[in-house]
């Protein structure tokens, strides 16, 4: 099946590295849409977008996380061919390290650094007990709990009517993800988390450092598990410092606009 995972992704002449970005449950390309001008120059957002969402929504929902991930990083191969990094948030940093690790293993490894943010590595269990299940009430009331929708789209009906059945397969994506085969990354990585994250503390994090063979960092910021919105502005500076130093001369190259996954 063909389709794009990206928009239009032309070469920049002043980048140098491209940051593909994957959104929390229920999120979708647009969540980073402000990070590319918060951005320098050297460094290209390229928000990937999932099934069954934005431009993407005809398409059927994923079901598996491990399959989601494999398509992705067939999709992205095209674009991998300069140095460039993934960050993911919450179950996007679970999509992230999927994807990532299956880019490691190319034969031209190009990939410079995994961001991991705002959730426990894959092989720690979750705090809380499954909630896909849920009676609306209820998983409205969790979704509620978790502040990362605000109040006027969770009172209004027509509105939820259209996100819910997205929440609710990426939470029972995440519930049903099991880390089959333990990797560890030939790249470093960068975890991310929120001050105020009950469900993702530091101590909860420090595991990913058994991911990777290579330098691994945690950084923390103000806010609670949505922190990812609420300090987009110091999350892009602390992206940009932490890449700085891969920044290499390469040859322009044009991206393809679309490709199979």
């Amino acid at each position: 099946m063909s389709f794009r995972i990206l928009q239009a992704v032309p070469y920049m002449g002043a980048s140098t590295i491209r940051l593909f970005c994957l959104p929390y449950a229920g999120g979708s390309a647009a969540v980073y849409r402000n990070w590319g001008q918060l951005a320098p120059d050297w460094l290209q957002i390229c928000p990937i977008e999932l099934p069954g969402r934005g431009w993407r929504k005809a398409e059927p929902l994923s079901t598996s996380l491990v399959n989601l991930a494999g398509a992705i990083a067939s999709a992205l191969h095209p674009y991998a061919q300069q140095p460039y990094a993934i960050f993911g948030h919450s179950m996007g940093a679970l999509l992230a390290y999927e994807v990532a690790t299956r880019m490691d293993n190319s034969a031209k490894r190009q990939l410079r650094k995994l961001f991991a943010s705002g959730s426990r590595p894959p092989f720690v269990p979750p705090k809380r007990p499954p909630v896909s299940h849920l009676p609306n009430p209820e998983f409205v009331e969790h979704l509620r709990e978790m502040q990362g929708t605000p109040e006027e789209i969770l009172s209004h009906p027509e509105l939820m009517e259209l996100m819910l059945p997205v929440l609710r397969s990426d939470f029972a994506m995440c519930e049903q993800y099991c880390l089959q085969h333990p990797y560890r990354l030939h790249t470093p990585v960068t975890v991310l988390g929120g001050e105020q994250d009950e469900n993702a503390t530091e101590t909860d994090m420090l595991p990913w450092s058994f991911l990777t063979m290579e330098a691994f960092r945690s950084l923390r910021f103000a806010g609670t598990h949505f922190f990812v919105r609420e300090q987009e502005a110091a999350i892009v500076r602390a992206i940009s410092t932490e890449l700085e130093s891969f920044r290499t001369p390469i040859e322009t190259v044009t991206a393809p606009s679309k490709v199979t996954g």
